[in-house]
């Protein structure tokens, strides 16, 4: 079973200084995992053992970069020939030595409406309720106050506006420690989480979605 976040060293505030950073020093970055000490071994564990949410951060980033709407680049794994020099493996990329740009990182991070301390939205740096060191901070309220935000009323997301929270409060469950012991997001506060952030109560007319409705 993978590890939460919570088991591992959160980032340095020197990471901010970064124009540049490895595909596995974002993915570590994304989940506020200090990267020092296992981005070079992480991609050699096996998925179980990863921290919980690295492999979706990092697929996050490759798939991006690919469609170009991330800043970065994608390199192959290089290996030793046989026959001396140099070969690229074109079915493996090297997460390690492929980057992104952390200008780039931020505003891609911020279109999401997913926040990192690493690479915070500009102007939009914590402040009184969403400072996680303020003596009254609360991470139900911080969250909630997110995912509303974050809603994006022109997408073709399908389903209810609960539906579609409760999905928000389950891919950032990990970042507010909204987790279980297992690492799953505890569907109990999602539930609570999305009745309090939910604006339409009455449902209305939900768009075609496989999902079954939630009981409000």
């Amino acid at each position: 079973m993978a590890d939460s976040s919570s088991d591992y060293q959160k980032p340095s505030a020197i990471w901010k200084l970064s124009d540049a950073v490895s595909i596995v020093e974002a993915a570590l970055l994304i989940l506020e995992i200090e990267p020092q000490g296992i981005s070079d071994s992480v991609e050699n564990w096996g998925d179980e053992a990863k921290p919980d949410g690295y492999l979706a951060a990092r697929n996050a980033l490759e798939s991006s970069i690919k469609k170009k709407s991330l800043e970065g680049e994608l390199n192959y794994v290089v290996f030793e020939s046989p026959n001396g020099g140099y070969d690229e493996d074109y079915q493996r990329y090297d997460y390690s030595t492929s980057h992104v740009d952390a200008l780039a990182l931020t505003n891609w991070l911020a279109i999401r409406g997913y926040f990192c301390s690493t690479f915070p939205p500009f102007n939009d740096r914590p402040t009184g309720f969403r400072d996680d060191k303020h003596p009254r901070y609360s991470k139900k309220l911080a969250a909630v106050v997110e995912a509303w935000e974050a809603f994006d009323a022109n997408s073709k997301e399908v389903g209810r506006p609960k539906q579609r929270l409760k999905k928000w409060f389950r891919l950032n469950a990990a970042r507010f420690g909204f987790t279980g012991e297992d690492g799953k997001p505890s569907e109990s506060v999602i539930e609570e989480l999305a009745k309090i952030a939910n604006w339409d109560p009455s449902g209305g007319a939900p768009k075609q979605s496989s999902e079954e409705p939630d009981p409000f």
